[in-house]
């Protein structure tokens, strides 16, 4: 399957500063890709320039195969919503959805059946007469959605859209950017820094950090297979040992831990990493490793365990509400299974 979008070491600067160091990028068409990263990772900027907005410093971008480096943003095919929605006061929610269309001079006609297909699709076809000022944030949101939706682009980026949202109102619109993405087949390039976010829409993942993408994959490669320390504390919680690999194992404080996929060259420096869930609490003479519970955080269906390790360190499992655990102050082993455990060599 050709790739629906390239770039091919597109990079920006600002005078000295590298906001998006060369980028090679490949989105599939109708895939849902997910931008993902800390503030002044390079995720918008590297969003802006795909859209246009902003003109890349090197490099090249293709759409559909076809060099668009240099096209001007309202000729590549490509939608946009933003985080601020940028709708227009002035205008009711169909005159707002229905600007694109105007913009392309469609005829009245297409515009009022095109109209109300694109807020039928988001749930807001009764508040066409409505002006945005008599809306909610969600339902502005939507509204932002469905005027991006309504002119059918093959590209639809979205900027932080859910950012200004509550909790429960980001969950269920991420359900309905699913819902959306799936009936559009549009190919989706969606900017966040919320990792839950991403993890729950994307069918891949481009964590990005320092300028630069630091790991592409699926949502569980991610999660499951960190190629770096930043990666693996981006994504979920981490316990992280620092070591080395000497023979096939992980050596922490002299102490070798057996891991599945150390390889046979010898490390001077690593660390393994081993999420919470997959640890388990046992009588301390049976765990990998020993350690003091110091503190029990209540988090709903689980109780995140966090004990001392002999050297300082922190180590956390998640242990069951409704099952008896240790308490604080109690000695407790640490135990895993050598596959869930993950070197990370950078």
């Amino acid at each position: 399957m050709h790739p629906k979008l390239s770039t091919r070491g597109l990079a920006k600067r600002y005078g000295a500063v590298n906001a998006l160091l060369p980028t090679d990028l490949d989105v599939l068409p109708g895939e849902l890709l997910t931008l993902l990263g800390p503030s002044g990772s390079g995720k918008t900027t590297l969003l802006q320039m795909l859209a246009g907005l902003v003109e890349p410093t090197g490099g090249q971008l293709f759409i559909d195969g076809k060099d668009a480096t240099d096209l001007p943003a309202g000729e590549r095919g490509i939608g946009m919503v933003f985080q601020s929605y940028a709708l227009f006061p002035h205008m009711t929610v169909a005159e707002n959805v229905g600007y694109p269309l105007r913009m392309r001079r469609r005829k009245p006609a297409e515009i009022d059946a095109d109209v109300a297909s694109a807020l039928a699709m988001v749930k807001m076809d009764a508040f066409g007469a409505r002006y945005p000022r008599e809306l909610s944030g969600g339902q502005q949101q939507r509204i932002a959605l469905a005027r991006c939706f309504v002119y059918r682009p093959g590209i639809i980026l979205l900027d932080e859209p859910l950012g200004a949202l509550d909790k429960n109102l980001r969950e269920h619109m991420q359900g309905e950017i699913r819902s959306l993405h799936r009936e559009l087949g549009a190919t989706f390039i969606y900017v966040t820094h919320d990792q839950d976010e991403a993890l729950s829409l994307s069918d891949r993942v481009c964590l990005m950090n320092d300028a630069r993408i630091e790991q592409i994959g699926s949502p569980r490669d991610l999660y499951d297979r960190p190629v770096s320390r930043f990666a693996a504390n981006f994504i979920g919680q981490s316990n992280l040992l620092d070591g080395r690999v000497d023979a096939g194992g992980f050596v922490w404080r002299d102490r070798k831990l057996a891991v599945a996929d150390a390889g046979a060259n010898s490390l001077p420096k690593a660390s393994l990493m081993v999420r919470p869930e997959v640890v388990q609490v046992v009588p301390a003479e049976q765990g990998i490793l020993q350690g003091t519970v110091r503190e029990l955080v209540f988090q709903g269906s689980d109780i995140k365990l966090i004990a001392s390790l002999p050297g300082g360190e922190e180590f956390s499992a998640r242990v069951s509400c409704k099952t008896p655990h240790p308490q604080v102050g109690e000695a407790v082993g640490l135990s895993w299974d050598p596959q869930h455990a993950v070197v990370l060599s950078r």
